[in-house]
């Protein structure tokens, strides 16, 4: 098992993610911890290297320069050498025994992807819980159609899944327009669900098992939501391609119908998916998502999403 943790001036907070890795189950030595960070400079050597009495298989690298966010995923997954992939994000956790049960559901299901639900944790204290709650098999057509439910019903990032670490690579050297390997927006989606598309298994489980933060230097809040939308459908679309089962005109129609929306909205240009035409059964469908999403977060008040 791998697990990497990809940094860039968030010392505190990777001696936080750091903390995190807690496996009752599981042997110190059978995890694999590397963290990469971008040449901070924020005194992140000590914070890794007080840990790793905790971490006997620990590998910390530091660049002499900014490779970028790509470029710094593209390292560190590199340096694993476990068949299984965790990344946790600098700025995120994960909740006791996470990785356990992660591996439990994937030798179970003889699953490639396990996605799971997580905690979104806001700057004003407020927490709530994301993602499908209920246990539930991954197609490429699920998947889509989830990623395209606002709010999703499935995660983007592989910050809440398991993966193939063969997988992850692979994705990492997909076909994607330029401006989403610039903003880093689209290949944490491929390197999620890329097993899938290429014929493999998905199992989705409904516990928490990540802690996401939403602060305003997290990317997907500090981006507009029409550029999120633009980059994750251009990364569904390079998905499309490699897929080996059949995808619903449902389904399709949305993700077009999603893209001519993008369009108006002031999504990435270079990134919008072709063909795509506005539908109206696909926009009223949006419609009443994001209704009754107003409704029940600010209205009911839950805080389960």
């Amino acid at each position: 098992m791998s697990v990497v943790i990809p940094a860039f001036r968030r010392a505190e907070a990777v001696g936080r993610a750091l903390d995190s890795i807690r496996e009752s189950r599981l042997d110190s030595a059978e995890i694999e911890v590397i963290v990469v960070d971008n040449a901070s400079g924020d005194g992140i050597e000590q914070v890794v290297e007080s840990r790793r009495e905790a971490f006997p298989r620990l590998t910390f690298r530091v660049w002499p320069e900014n490779v970028g966010p790509l470029e710094n995923w593209r390292r560190g997954i590199e340096l694993a050498t476990a068949s299984w992939l965790k990344i946790i994000w600098s700025d995120d956790l994960l909740e006791p025994d996470a990785i356990a049960n992660l591996i439990d559901a994937a030798e179970r299901n003889g699953a490639c992807v396990v996605t799971c639900r997580v905690a979104v944790d806001y700057p004003d204290g407020r927490s709530a819980a994301r993602y499908l709650d209920r246990p539930t098999t991954l197609t490429p057509d699920i998947v889509i159609s989830e990623l395209l439910h606002f709010p999703a019903g499935l995660p983007s990032s592989p910050g809440a899944a398991l993966i193939r670490t063969s997988d992850a690579r692979e994705a990492l050297s997909g076909e994607l327009p330029e401006v989403c390997w610039q903003k880093a927006i689209g290949p944490d989606l491929m390197m999620t669900y890329w097993g899938i598309f290429q014929g493999g298994v998905g199992v989705h489980l409904p516990d928490v098992l990540a802690r996401f933060t939403a602060g305003e230097d997290s990317i997907t809040v500090r981006t507009p939501r029409a550029v999120l939308s633009s980059c994750y459908c251009a990364a569904m679309a390079a998905l499309l391609e490699l897929a080996r089962m059949p995808i619903s005109d449902t389904t399709l129609r949305r993700l077009r119908s999603r893209a001519a929306l993008d369009e108006r909205l002031g999504g990435e240009r270079s990134a919008l998916i072709t063909p795509r035409r506005l539908s109206l059964r696909a926009t009223a469908y949006d419609s009443y998502q994001i209704g009754r999403h107003w409704f029940e977060s600010r209205i009911l008040r839950r805080s389960t999403i």
